[in-house]
Order: structure tokens, then sequence, then C-alpha cells
């Protein structure tokens, strides 16, 4: 009986220990791609001109954390994105080129809450970004009347933040996969994520 006691109090208790994958001291490196935040609807406005094409690229991320507790880390990330269209527009006794590229990096601290959970491969968490944006643009025509002066574009601040939610799952030790859905430079990232 001593023996069926000592049993089921051991499975409880094992039950209840926080056996979680994020602690104090571990760092964890990300390495993935996203959808960006709808800027191919801003070029879309050309899609009724002839040989509309539009391409684009990113965000492609890369970011670090390292646990400072058991609940909380601290990190930064960079992130890159470029998209662009090219199309070909009536000009009366000519057919002229025009193309369009936006270009986004960002370079942000963040902060990462992680919440408490009994497992050692699932790691759901949230937090913010806060840092800088560089802006990019480039007009060009083969319209010799064309001026990229006169078609500026406010492309805002160079204060950049994010605000996150997401999750790492490790399908070993070292290596796991990871996904976030956010605001402030993507939608929605996801990829593979490393305990060093």
């Amino acid at each position: 009986m001593k023996k069926i006691v000592l049993f089921t109090a051991s499975l409880l208790m094992a039950t209840f220990i926080k056996a979680q994958t994020f602690e104090q001291g571990t760092n964890y490196v990300n390495v993935g791609y996203g959808f960006g935040l709808g800027y191919g609807r801003l070029l879309n406005a050309y899609n009724a001109y002839d040989g509309y094409k539009f391409s684009g690229f990113g965000p492609a991320f890369i970011s670090y954390e390292r646990g400072v507790t058991d609940n909380i880390g601290v990190g930064a990330s960079v992130s890159f994105s470029s998209y662009g269209a090219k199309w070909n527009q009536d000009g009366g006794s000519q057919t002229y080129a025009y193309s369009y590229r936006w270009s986004t990096l960002s370079i942000l601290a963040r902060g990462y809450y992680h919440f408490n959970v009994s497992s050692d491969k699932f790691d759901p968490y949230a937090g913010v970004g806060l840092g800088f944006l560089k802006y990019g643009y480039k007009w060009t025509s083969t319209d010799p009347g064309f001026n990229e002066a006169g078609n500026n574009v406010s492309l805002g601040t160079p204060f950049g933040y994010q605000i996150f939610a997401g999750a790492r799952y490790m399908f070993s030790d070292k290596v796991g996969g990871y996904a976030e859905v956010g605001y402030g430079v993507s939608v929605m990232n996801f990829g593979l994520t490393f305990r060093l």
C-alpha cells in the first residue's frame, strides 16, 4: 500500500511540476519569413495598365531572445521587405514603361512575456518591439518628361514598433519551429527556431 501511495504522489507531482521550454538563461534565434502589411494593395492602383506585374519579397526575419527570468525575455529583431510593380502607360504617340519599388528595413528591440504551460516543447508568448524603420522607394520611367521628385511619397517616421503573439514548438532539444501574428512589421511570420 505504501508503494502505491508513493507512486500516486510522485505521478501527481510530475503533473504539476512546471516543465517549460523557456526559462532564465536560455537563448533562442528565430529565422523566418512573413506576410507584409498589404503594400501590394498600394501598387494595385496601376493594375489597369498594360503589362502590369507585381513582385514582392518578405518580410524576412531574424531575431534573438535571451531569458532574463522564467517568464520574461529580451532581444532584438531585424527584418527586410521589398515590393514593386512594373507597367506600361500610353503617352500619346509612344508607350512608356514605369516601375516603382518600396523597401522597408526594421531594427527593433523586443520584450517577451512567456506563459506558463506544462510542456517542455510548446512555448507560447506575447510581446512588443520598439526601434528603427528605414523606408526606401524608387520610381523609374522611360518617359523623358517624368520627374521622380514630382511623384514623392510620404513614407512616415523612422520610429518602428511591433505588437505580437506567438509560440515555439521544439522538435528536438536544439531545433524547433515558431509562428507569430501581430502588427507593425508583419501580419504573420513563421520559420525555424534554434536554442543555443
